[in-house]
């Protein structure tokens, strides 16, 4: 595979032209029989998550792309939810998808997921860190809960920019350098920082032909057309769903618990909040075999955001303006700011992807950076998932052509 790579920072909403599949008619079918029930919760709740970043971020954008990772930022939440109250802790849980009077159940999917992923393989990597400042060091019985569950910290000046360095530093280190800096420099007034970095670099069970790669038109969300590189899988067995004016087909890697769900309409070209109706899709429900023929453009798709303003929109706002929301993490801190970054790249070997999260906490409002709308290329949508746990690696919509990384 290419030296490429896939960071998560903002969900990107994709919308790619299938050539014609020779599927039967809509199929409904349940989710996997195999997938214990914290599982199927957790998928549901990621599939939920991606949906509702997704659609508020491209709506935001005007209708342009956007691109995240629901398991980093579940994964980081699930830190801030050790020392949380109550109250936080439904917000959270509500926020990343649950739902009301799911707190135990979805935070025990979480440890129960980030236990799972141990076994993941070579093809991912997930680590979890939290660094407090010297005025809120952790308590000792935060301490233990931490050390508990494998989740490294550290005491450190975050105001201090040799800090902030080795912050960047380490989520180099875990997406083996796909996402070179989260924080970028020092933050004043800061409690702590919880961090989630991930990478997945897979090949495909079955391969693209590279004979069959050739230039291919890619119309967009506006009506634009532009020349993609259009990869291709010949007529054989895959995992497709269709129902009504939408097409699936979900991809597994050679480690078959990861795949690829991809999205697209089958006719013109829509707009990131007509995919709403298929949202629960992505968790990789009621897909079947059938015969197909595939064309999906090669891409490379990078973003950075602040979730803050759209996880408030979502549910979290009242909560976490509490005195006392985080009281068992750092006394009298606030949630500040939710700093994303994801990449994803796909060619015809496989795809590559990585994701960092930054979950702050200061001692007074901080005002959160400017938030960087990207632009890709036409309307499909996608999510990479782990189907033993559930977790959305990835997951976009993409509303103009994409373009590939160089070779």
């Amino acid at each position: 595979m290419r030296k490429s790579l896939l960071s998560l920072a903002a969900i990107t909403a994709l919308s790619l032209p299938l050539v014609p599949l020779a599927i039967d008619s809509a199929t409904k079918a349940a989710e996997s029989s195999d997938r214990a029930d914290g599982d199927t919760v957790l998928a549901a709740a990621q599939a939920k998550l991606a949906w509702a970043l997704i659609e508020t971020l491209a709506s935001r954008g005007g209708g342009t792309d956007a691109v995240v990772s629901p398991a980093s930022l579940a994964s980081a939440f699930g830190i801030i939810s050790l020392g949380a109250d109550s109250e936080m802790r439904t917000a959270i849980a509500n926020t990343l998808g649950f739902g009301p009077g799911r707190v135990a159940e979805s935070l025990e999917a979480l440890s129960a997921a980030r236990a799972k992923l141990s076994n993941a393989g070579d093809a991912f990597q997930s680590a979890n860190r939290i660094v407090f400042a010297p005025a809120t060091p952790p308590n000792q019985i935060l301490r233990a809960g931490l050390e508990n569950l494998g989740i490294d910290y550290s005491v450190d000046d975050l105001a201090n920019p040799e800090t902030a360095a080795k912050i960047d530093a380490w989520v180099k280190e875990v997406t083996h350098g796909a996402i070179p800096e989260i924080l970028g420099g020092p933050i004043e007034k800061a409690a702590f920082v919880a961090l989630n970095a991930l990478h997945f670099k897979g090949r495909w069970q079955t391969q693209f032909d590279p004979r069959l790669t050739a230039n291919a038109p890619f119309t967009g969300v506006d009506g634009k057309s532009g020349n993609v590189v259009m990869m291709r899988l010949a007529l054989e067995k895959h995992l497709f769903r269709r129902e009504g004016n939408f097409v699936a087909v979900d991809l597994p890697f050679s480690t078959d618990r990861f795949s690829l769900v991809l999205v697209t309409t089958s006719d013109k070209p829509a707009p990131a909040k007509e995919f709403a109706k298929i949202a629960g899709w992505l968790s990789g429900a009621g897909f079947t075999g059938r015969s197909g023929r595939l064309a999906l453009p090669r891409f490379s798709v990078s973003g950075r955001e602040d979730l803050m303003p759209t996880l408030d929109a979502l549910g979290l706002d009242e909560a976490r303006h509490s005195k006392t929301a985080l009281q068992g993490l750092a006394p009298g801190a606030m949630l500040s700011q939710v700093i994303q970054r994801a990449v994803v790249d796909v060619d015809e070997e496989g795809a590559e992807a990585a994701a960092a999260t930054a979950i702050v906490g200061t001692r007074s409002i901080v005002v959160g950076e400017d938030i960087i709308d990207m632009v890709v290329d036409k309307p499909f949508v996608f999510a990479l998932r782990d189907s033993v746990t559930g977790l959305i690696l990835v997951a976009g919509y993409i509303g103009h052509p994409p373009k590939a990384k160089a070779a």
